[in-house]
């Protein structure tokens, strides 16, 4: 799970509106275009104020055209900085500066021979674009590049997940082809060849050296070729396992003061009042003016976030507060400007619009919050059914193993000794078969067909195995077991779980012994999650160099296991997740 301190990365920090300009995302197209679409309203409403004549056509058409040449000078600098120079933030943000200004210029000089204002408005033009171009554009490649990135990650999760989910069905599919094929052999080839050879030892017929050298026939001819064609029929074991299962936490609920910044709040304020200030008053007394709006919305946003605190309401209810607090913050500063800065009888209505506008700005950061929030729940929430889905692949590959190694071990090992062995007998006894020789032949041949018709036995109690080879080395290796009594009722209640904890566990505690050396190995079996047991061993023994032969017990680890690792430290650590489901329960919907 992820620590709790990562659980507000969705919160911006100061930081990542400076950094953002290093990274490329400010001229991604992406970014251009979000940056003209949320920038025509606000420019609309400054440049209606600025007309000798208000119309909202003419003003919407001014700020298209405003628009329109700040994009143009945003593309031009990415064709003239080279592309080593994109990434510098000093660079960027001084390129971005001096296309404010330029974009204030432009449109002034324009404007000015065109006869739709009284007079130019150079100075606060110049004023909005070189101080807002960077910070409003740095805020738009914050919110496109989280939101591109969450898009990417989200697109390959569930490309993973289909992926994995494909490995399962081939898997399954596998199981039962191969079951298919073996009920096949059995009626074709297995089943028919024990009848004849039982009724030939039924009826007597053969000679005592004969009938053993039917009976290795039956042990070449039948059962080798048997155990060798279900070894090579459900491999599963045919790609590397890559992406851990550990998931995302789903993140906190963002309280109120996760989502507002006072910082960016009194500097949009102070960006946006000085815009109108400055084409109505003197530049110092607009200065002034617009900075005490500025740190009137920041001292009472920052105010409001001590208050609130953790507090978590509805996210409509906290863009409502947001809302408000940034409305009464206007009201302040407007009675001191009234009373200090603004010319005796000047009524002044922009700030009444003003009021009503600013508002926006803090609700504006709190929709970024929300949306990596947002992001964040979704990713968290793939990445829970892509663990899940990993899960169900381990138990696919482990049911598979566990099927096609007991037909195909017990076939090789126990069934084809077990023929041979029973070949030499009868070939080293003399005169005719004893009914007793008879019936003892009759089983060992017969036992193929039982081992391919039936289903594994119940698993032995897999802990107490564990610790009967934890007592076998007793005074060679001295090992201490710890076992969760969740992992125990686990393993009685499943049988396939069961003997892959047996399997794997003494697989590490035999691997740190013979390839090792160890002479004290730890081993912890512990409930990891709903869903999974994890078996960790660390032992004293050789270090693993990175050239160790991946050998039989790595394919068992991959294949009974949902994820394993071998690491390096003061001590070697073996650890190994295994799929084990609570009753309770049951796999994600996909």
């Amino acid at each position: 799970m992820v620590d709790k301190s990562d659980q507000y990365e969705y919160v911006p920090q100061p930081r990542d509106f400076v950094d953002i300009f290093g990274t490329g995302w400010p001229f991604r197209t992406a970014t251009i275009v979000t940056y003209a679409a949320i920038t025509v309203l606000p420019t609309t409403a400054s440049e209606m104020g600025r007309l000798s004549a208000q119309s909202l056509p003419v003003a919407f058409g001014v700020a298209a055209f405003s628009v329109s040449v700040v994009v143009s000078l945003i593309l031009l600098i990415r064709i003239v900085l080279p592309a080593k120079w994109r990434h510098s933030r000093t660079i960027v943000a001084g390129a971005l500066l001096v296309a404010g200004a330029l974009r204030g210029t432009i449109v002034s000089t324009v404007l000015g021979t065109t006869g739709l204002e009284t007079h130019s408005y150079l100075i606060s033009r110049i004023f909005l674009g070189a101080l807002s171009l960077p910070t409003v554009l740095a805020l738009v490649s914050l919110v496109v590049s989280r939101v591109a990135i969450a898009r990417e990650k989200s697109i390959s999760t569930r490309a993973e997940i289909s992926a994995t989910e494909r490995t399962r069905d081939r898997i399954l599919g596998e199981v039962i082809t191969s079951n298919e094929r073996l009920r096949e052999e059995v009626d074709e080839t297995l089943r028919p060849a024990i009848s004849a050879l039982v009724e030939d030892i039924h009826n007597g017929r053969s000679a005592r050296l004969k009938l053993a050298d039917k009976i290795d026939a039956f042990a070449n001819d039948v059962v080798r070729p048997l155990s060798h064609m279900l070894a090579t029929a459900g491999s599963t074991s045919t790609a590397k396992r890559g992406a851990a299962i550990t998931a995302l936490a789903l993140p906190a609920r963002p309280a109120i003061r996760d989502q507002i910044n006072a910082t960016y709040s009194g500097l949009g304020v102070f960006l946006g009042s000085g815009t109108v200030l400055l084409d109505i008053l003197p530049l110092a007394n607009g200065f002034v003016a617009a900075l005490i709006s500025g740190l009137s919305v920041y001292g009472i946003v920052r105010l409001l976030g001590v208050i609130a605190g953790s507090r978590q309401f509805p996210f409509m209810v906290t863009g409502v507060v947001i809302a408000v607090t940034h409305a009464v913050a206007w009201i302040p500063p407007y009675l001191i400007n009234q009373a200090l800065v603004f010319p005796a009888g000047l009524d002044f209505q922009p700030w009444l619009v003003s009021s009503i506008g600013m508002p926006l700005l803090g609700l504006s950061y709190q929709l970024i919050v929300l949306g990596a929030y947002s992001s964040r729940t979704e990713l968290a929430r793939l990445d829970g059914a892509r663990v899940d889905m990993l899960i169900q692949l381990s138990e696919a590959r482990r049911r598979a193993w566990l099927r096609q190694r007991h037909v195909t071990h017990t076939l090789h090992s126990t069934v084809q000794s077990r023929v041979y062995a029973e070949a030499r007998l009868v070939r080293s006894g003399s005169g005719k078969i004893s009914l007793t020789e008879r019936d003892q032949i009759i089983d060992v041949v017969t036992s193929a067909l039982d081992v391919v018709t039936t289903e594994p036995e119940d698993s032995a109690d897999a802990v107490g195995a564990i610790r009967q080879l934890v007592d076998f080395w007793a005074g060679m290796c001295a090992v201490t077991l710890d076992v969760d009594a969740e992992v125990e009722d686990a393993s009685l209640a499943d049988d396939d779980f069961s003997r892959a904890l047996q399997i794997v566990s003494l697989e590490m505690i035999s691997n740190a012994i013979r390839h090792g050396h160890a002479t004290e190995i730890a081993m912890t079996i512990v409930r990891s999650s709903p869903e999974t047991v994890t078996v960790t061993a660390t032992n004293n023994g050789t270090r693993v160099t990175t050239s160790y032969h991946a050998g039989l017990g790595v394919a068992l680890y991959d294949e009974l296991t949902v994820e394993w690792s071998l690491k390096n430290g003061k001590r070697v650590t073996a650890s190994a997740v295994l799929a084990a489901r609570e009753m309770t329960t049951r796999p994600r919907s996909i």
